[in-house]
This record gives structure tokens, sequence and C-alpha cells, in this order.
């Protein structure tokens, strides 16, 4: 990583803010082409109670990037008991602001949470992209990914579809 000091650490409660701001303005510059105008975007305040109750879940880890002190990127993973899938752990959110891609935020973001599932002794980690996100469907399938045949959708009648994929934890998980 360059351009400036880069520190990965916990997020705390008063980290919420910054958290839902990385993801609200992520969310609305890369899935500008996705999601149609007729769907409300995000705001702060949705994405702020919803990071709220994943902060109160001792489940899952939040860790929040920063570039020389300002919020840049958030990963939320942890432990997945959903029994309709054969997974053990889970990647739930990974966002970068825009004006700071490319400079091995996400990277780093995620390196740290396949590290913390190997250690943890996690056999197969689950996510969800939106179909349309190619740019994140191909990192991931780099990373060794592999598309299920599920989807879902929070937007009934829109055609906007997420994308199941598993990741067998213990092998190489490098580009």
């Amino acid at each position: 990583m360059s351009n400036g000091s880069v520190a990965l650490r916990a997020a705390t409660a008063a980290d919420i803010p910054n958290l839902a701001g990385v993801q609200l303005r992520s969310a609305l510059a890369g899935f500008v082409h996705i999601f149609p105008k007729s769907i409300p975007k995000p705001t702060q305040g949705a994405l702020e109670k919803e990071w709220a109750g994943l902060m109160g879940d001792a489940t899952r880890t939040l860790l929040l990037a920063e570039v020389d002190g300002v919020a840049a990127g958030a990963v939320v993973f942890g432990a997945d008991a959903d029994p309709r899938f054969p997974s053990d752990a889970v990647l739930l959110k990974l966002y970068v602001r825009p004006e700071y891609a490319n400079r091995g935020l996400g990277t780093a973001l995620y390196d740290r949470a396949i590290s913390d599932f190997t250690a943890a002794g996690h056999r197969k980690a689950r996510l969800w992209v939106l179909e349309r996100n190619l740019i994140a469907r191909r990192m991931y399938e780099r990373r060794g990914w592999v598309l299920e045949p599920w989807s879902r959708t929070d937007f009934p009648g829109s055609g906007i579809l997420e994308l199941g994929y598993t990741l067998e934890l213990g092998y190489s998980s490098a580009m």
C-alpha cells in the first residue's frame, strides 16, 4: 500500500458513522450501473443502523482501514451458522471508498478476513456478490471463490440478484 499511512484496526461503536460512510460512498459510486433509479439509494442513517446491529453481534469482526486517520475501507466477517449453506464462515461486507481504490486497502482487509478464518479453524467461507458487480466477481474468482447455485434479492421484481460464492479455506487465496 502506498499514498499515506495506513492502519487496520478493530472498529468500535464510535466508528459506526465512519463505517456507514465508507459503505455509502462506495455503493453510490460502484453500484450506479447496477441499481435503477426506481430503487431508493441507501442513506447514512439506514446504514448506521445496519452497522450498529453488526457491531452488537459477538460472532462478527468489524475492521476499519484508515489512511492518515481518514476512514477509507471496512470489512465485516465471522462465523457462519446458517444451516442453509455449507460454510462455517462468512464475509459479509467489504468496502473501500472510491478515492482510496487501487491502493491495496481492499486486499489488506480481505487478507485479514481470510487469515482470521484460517486461524480460527474455519473450513469453508461464504459470501454474496451482486450479479452485475463484475469487478468484485472477477476479484473473488481470481482468489479461488467458486460460484454456487444460490441467488437472492432484497428487491423483488427488480432483476437485481446477489450470487453466492464459497471458498475452501486452507488453500492459497493469492491472486
